[in-house]
């Protein structure tokens, strides 16, 4: 019967010319098929509605890291990624960087990947695109360490000297913080952190599983496991 139903399944779902060939007193009766063993059998539509939500996150998942607009640190084929959404304002981000930082510079199987989400008013949008505006002169994550760690106001002569300082040319970043493909990345980064239901920052998603805010005990718990599950992957490779 299981046999019957996916082969009802895919000639109903078969693309519009190919169903023509069904009349309409055909399709009511695959429809009536399909939902008669739905109603006796229905943990076959939540296992398919699972293997779904497996699907669609996985493909989510793939597109949030292989972003390249994004800076990313940390080997390629590293078996974790994290990633983090973060404001330059936010003071659970900047307790955050000393976690993430120690991460980088102690561990070769993981890789971080930082998605700028302003969401505390015009000084983090301003600190936000000065930081994508600079990446192209390929001293992003110098930039990035400097205006984490800044605790004063981040007005935009504090952005400027903070630029400076981390040897990028600020005329010439000034310039490109208007350029609208960066607009259209701040926006994309907002959609992809409403889907992970992240109400703030920072947000963190391990190897495609969330921790909204910084605290380390969850964190480091989260990557505990990713770093379990990388390791069953591999000896199961062998």
């Amino acid at each position: 019967m299981l046999r019957a139903l996916a082969l009802c399944l895919a000639l109903f779902a078969a693309q519009p010319a190919s169903a023509q060939s069904f009349n309409q007193q055909e399709q009511a009766e695959i429809r009536a098929i399909v939902r008669d063993y739905l109603v006796r059998n229905p943990d076959v539509l939540k296992d398919a509605l699972a293997a779904l939500e497996t699907r669609v996150s996985s493909q989510r998942w793939r597109a949030v890291t292989a972003d390249r607009r994004d800076f990313s640190i940390g080997p390629a084929d590293a078996p974790i990624v994290i990633v983090e959404y973060f404001d330059y304002r936010c003071p659970y981000c900047h307790a955050a960087y000393e976690w993430v930082s120690d991460l980088i510079r102690t561990r070769r199987d993981v890789r971080l990947v930082l998605k700028e989400l302003p969401v505390l008013g015009p000084a983090s949008m301003e600190a936000a695109r000065a930081s994508l505006a600079a990446m192209p002169q390929g001293r992003y994550w110098e930039f990035h360490r400097a205006l984490i760690s800044y605790r004063g106001d981040l007005t935009s002569e504090a952005i400027d000297t903070l630029a400076r300082r981390s040897g990028i040319d600020v005329a010439r970043m000034r310039r490109a913080m208007e350029d609208q493909a960066i607009t259209r990345q701040l926006e994309e980064v907002r959609a992809q952190a409403i889907e992970y239901q992240f109400d703030g920052t920072p947000g963190f998603v391990i190897n495609g599983e969330t921790t909204p805010g910084f605290h380390r005990a969850t964190l480091e718990a989260r990557l505990r496991e990713a770093a379990r599950q990388a390791r069953t992957r591999q000896q199961a490779q062998r």
